[in-house]
């Protein structure tokens, strides 16, 4: 895990820094819930066939989740080290994206949204970078350290973020092929598991964490992309779409929705 400065301030407190959470939360307010509540009308207005509903529901889960750790932050006055952590998984997601969208542009895509993805990533990226890089805040109390079970939680949730994160980013063809789903849109494809990824990043960096205290947004994030998750999955169950996708995602994300909770009720001060 970086070490923080440990100094007085604490860049956590700066307007530009409250700025960019909320500039964070807006983002991932319109682009997670659109693909939730919307997706035929979604997949239409960036231009893709929209055929996998599940893939988009779970795209606008995680990315919803992101909505999560900057508004707890700004309600709860968070510090710099509890914010690290989230700062981390948005980084990976952006960088992420704009990789996928860069490649997409390379092999021809020609949707709208794409080159904007871009250049939005790109700039998601140099402002998560700038405050990582500065790392300007004092140390503050750890928390309950994280007990074995906890670990082992988190460890099953990053193992799971990374293998469902990295799949669908760079073999977008084959996920579809290995879950049964149409594999017309790849793009959308590589952002579920840029999205996804994030929480890999935050798992690991969580793992290495000296306490619960500064885990417990990055937490709360997880856990708000588990149970939008868990509750699409299972609608594409009861409704026979998904393909093998829906019964392995209803069955992971129903266990670390629960799992989580419990880490949160046991170690949250």
């Amino acid at each position: 895990m970086m070490k923080s400065m440990a100094t007085g301030h604490d860049q956590a407190t700066l307007p530009a820094f409250k700025a960019t959470l909320i500039g964070q939360a807006i983002a991932a307010l319109v682009f997670g819930i659109a693909p939730l509540l919307a997706t035929a009308a979604y997949a239409s207005a960036i231009g893709f066939t929209g055929k996998e509903v599940l893939l988009y529901r779970l795209g606008g889960a995680a990315t919803f989740g992101y909505l999560t750790a900057p508004l707890l932050a700004i309600a709860w006055r968070s510090s710099w080290q509890q914010i690290r952590i989230p700062a981390m998984a948005t980084i990976t997601f952006t960088l992420g994206a704009l990789v996928a969208s860069v490649w997409e542009l390379a092999t021809g895509a020609t949707q709208v949204v794409v080159p904007l993805v871009v250049v939005a990533g790109a700039v998601f990226s140099l402002v998560a970078f700038y405050w990582l890089r500065r790392d300007e805040g004092p140390a503050v109390e750890a928390g309950r350290a994280l007990t074995m079970p906890a670990r082992v939680i988190i460890g099953l949730a990053t193992l799971s973020a990374g293998t469902f994160g990295l799949l669908p980013l760079l073999a977008p063809g084959l996920f579809a092929t290995l879950f049964g789903l149409a594999s017309g849109d790849g793009w959308v494809f590589r952002i579920a598991g840029a999205a996804c990824l994030g929480y890999a990043t935050g798992g690991i960096v969580s793992l290495r964490a000296p306490g619960y205290n500064v885990v417990r947004l990055q937490n709360l994030a997880a856990l708000t992309f588990n149970g939008l998750g868990a509750v699409s999955a299972w609608i594409a169950v009861a409704s026979g779409s998904g393909g093998w996708l829906a019964p392995v995602v209803a069955a992971a994300a129903s266990f670390f929705t629960v799992a989580l909770i419990w880490l949160d009720r046991t170690l949250a001060a």
